[in-house]
């Protein structure tokens, strides 16, 4: 007899139920922008209860007509009186059909939802996640671990280190893992697997630094020969200045141009950045992450953001690894 428990998650149902989780994030993002750009969250809230009900339907192994009102269908299909032992009787039933009521009319009427709209359907979904995935899938919902999504084996365990750091209350080593695993991701991007530079790193990394101006001053002031550095003449310290400041600048837009390859928006990237500690890496393989500036401040919602912000960077890259791969690659 098999040991598995009946409607046990296989790791296929996890994969999807961590999908899900990641639309309704994304849509409680979308519902927090100003109008009308939060109108998208109603498409992205629907999306992720459709999927929702489709998974629950097919993990208690009960049929769905395909005619009929969306809600009446499932809420009704999968209730017990129908279903039987296998049924479950859903929460949310009135919240969905608003949610429903309001995607309809966006999508083919054109009517876009008010803002109070938006801020329903962001509950009305919230709710409808946490009272019915432990009912269909016997977890709660902010328990469904998006780490799963992420393809790339190093970076997918680096979250789980941050994830078990959080959860055992060192804060500072989650979020600087999470920063450690961008980090990688991103050199990944900018680098070809021959240790070259990729076309999307715009070059070698721009050099720059607090004293760069006063070194290339004293370079220029000793070109005659002199072993001695002399102090600069005003000229030639203004062409150091200049060259400190156009490196300074240069270096701060290849680095935007790189992470905006990736398609990721750069408000997140710094978003990220300023939530994120600082991170030192040395050649023994010791790595610590510190608060230089004191401005690192975790709560909850920075882990999630943070976390989120990592599996969608990764999720990007494995997408464009298949465009930027050559085909002789694959026949090795």
């Amino acid at each position: 007899m098999s040991s598995v428990p009946i409607n046990a998650i296989s790791s296929q149902e996890m994969q999807r139920l961590a999908f899900i989780r990641l639309l309704v994030q994304q849509g409680v993002e979308q519902a927090a922008r100003p109008e009308p750009i939060a109108a998208a969250a109603i498409l992205t809230f629907h999306d992720a209860v459709e999927l929702f009900l489709m998974l629950a339907s097919e993990h208690l192994g009960v049929t769905v007509p395909d005619k009929g009102g969306f809600v009446p269908r499932y809420f009704d299909s999968l209730h017990p009186d129908k279903a039987g032992p296998a049924g479950v009787d859903l929460a949310g039933r009135l919240g969905v059909k608003r949610l429903t009521d309001h995607r309809n009319a966006f999508k083919h009427a054109a009517a876009l939802p008010s803002g109070t709209a938006v801020v329903q359907a962001r509950d009305d979904t919230e709710r409808f996640f946490e009272e019915n995935t432990p009912k269909v899938f016997n977890i709660p919902f902010d328990s469904i671990d998006m780490v799963e999504l992420i393809p790339q084996p190093s970076t997918r365990e680096q979250t789980r280190t941050a994830r078990r750091a959080w959860q055992q209350g060192d804060h500072l080593k989650a979020m600087g893992t999470l920063a450690l695993a961008f980090e990688e991701l991103f050199t990944t991007h900018v680098m070809n697997p021959d240790h070259g530079y990729s076309p999307f790193a715009f070059g070698p990394a721009v050099e720059h630094g607090a004293f760069m101006g006063r070194d290339i001053a004293r370079a220029i002031t000793a070109a005659n020969g002199e072993r001695t550095h002399r102090n600069p003449t005003r000229g030639v310290d203004q062409v150091g200045k200049q060259v400190q400041q156009l490196s300074s600048t240069v270096f701060e837009m290849q680095a935007a141009l790189r992470v905006m390859t990736l398609g990721i928006d750069l408000h997140r990237y710094f978003r990220f950045k300023a939530l994120s500690p600082d991170v030192d890496k040395y050649a023994d393989q010791r790595v610590e992450f510190y608060d230089a500036g004191g401005r690192f401040q975790a709560d909850e919602d920075g882990f999630a953001y943070c976390e989120q912000f990592v599996l969608a960077a990764a999720l990007r890259l494995a997408e464009l690894g298949g465009h930027t791969t050559p085909t002789w690659r694959d026949a090795r």
